[in-house]
């Protein structure tokens, strides 16, 4: 989660403190790291997991900081109850933090001077946790660690800095994208692509592959029996998915739905879910054979990932093109026209 509004200079603060870890069954993940929050500062337009890319700085609650994928201790563990201030100083280039009004000391000190140019904002990471943020002196829980310290509802408007992203203001002016194709077609392709070029959009990107991708341990490649847990896995992320699916039909934000999405009444359940959505898109990847074959042998090489071939001719038998009355808006063939898009699917 990444503020609205951030700064451009001068040295600003903020406070976040953990209400409530939240009750979840989680076996196989030691009980210390089911609930973490990672709080800190991005600019706009930058990835939304702090801390792993090399334009964002977070601390989390395992007592790690975080920059650029990379971790080192920092001030401790924080947990349930802890107020955390996060401390931006646009001048110097640094980042400090406060736990419960204690001063930890500065955490980083590599914020670049282009921070001066695309702002700063105030950013979260929440794992399992229910929190609550505040930006003024008047409801401040602990002082700052100095005069020269002011909260971020201080800034003055020749310092602050708008986040440019678009923020729906209700579903009406929400859009929402279904991918429809069969594994391999280059749907996820189309999609992170597509989020590329239209960064001011800010689209959520849903799928069971994502849910998966987060279940494996981070930085280790994916194990070579994909296939064979195939079912396993899909059995433990749908149920994730659908759960998010029906958080996103009540929430006013641009998403992508990337599933294959061929089964005709699947398809149309799940934009019954965005039907208040004002823009209702269907983005429908069809290849020849030759070249989703193509694809789908690069995937299995790069990825690890081996959908079994009984799966694959169970969506091939029934694969259905998509129609208007299945809840769209909109329909788009942005590969093979959508006449030969639609003879091809009527002879797979």
């Amino acid at each position: 989660i990444r503020a609205n509004y951030g700064v451009k200079k001068g040295i600003y603060m903020y406070e976040v403190k953990i209400l409530e870890n939240c009750k979840v069954q989680m076996p196989e993940t030691k009980p210390e790291n089911r609930s973490i929050l990672r709080c800190g500062f991005s600019p706009p337009l930058s990835s939304l997991f702090l801390g792993d890319t090399a334009d964002s700085w977070g601390w989390g609650g395992t007592g790690k900081k975080s920059h650029n994928n990379n971790f080192g201790d920092y001030g401790g563990p924080f947990g349930e109850g802890d107020v955390i201030g996060c401390i931006i100083d646009i001048d110097q280039g640094s980042i400090s933090y406060m736990k419960n009004g204690q001063f930890m000391g500065v955490a980083f000190d590599n914020v670049p001077p282009t921070a001066a140019e695309t702002g700063i904002m105030p950013h979260l990471l929440l794992k399992n946790v229910k929190v609550k943020c505040n930006f003024s002196r008047k409801t401040k829980w602990f002082d700052p660690p100095g005069d020269q310290v002011k909260f971020f509802e201080e800034a003055p408007e020749d310092a602050v800095v708008v986040n440019p992203v678009d923020h729906p203001q209700n579903l009406a002016e929400a859009e929402f994208i279904l991918l429809c194709g069969l594994p391999g077609c280059g749907k996820t392709y189309w999609a992170q692509k597509h989020m590329e070029a239209n960064p001011l959009k800010n689209y959520l990107l849903l799928g069971t592959n994502s849910v998966i991708d987060q279940m494996k341990v981070m930085n280790v490649k994916r194990q070579r029996n994909y296939a064979d847990r195939w079912q396993e896995l899909i059995s433990q992320a749908t149920p994730i998915f659908n759960k998010l699916v029906e958080i996103a039909g009540k929430t006013p934000r641009n998403m992508i739905l990337d599933q294959t999405n061929v089964y005709q009444n699947a398809r149309r359940r799940k934009a019954a879910s965005f039907s208040e959505f004002g823009t209702r898109r269907c983005v429908t990847i069809v290849n020849d054979e030759d070249q989703l074959q193509q694809r789908t042998e690069k995937r299995e090489r790069e990825e690890g990932k081996f959908v079994p071939v009984h799966a694959v001719n169970q969506m091939r038998s029934n694969f259905v093109a998509p129609e208007l009355e299945d809840g769209f808006t909109n329909l788009e063939f942005p590969e093979l026209p959508e006449t030969d898009s639609r003879q091809s699917i009527g002879n797979i």
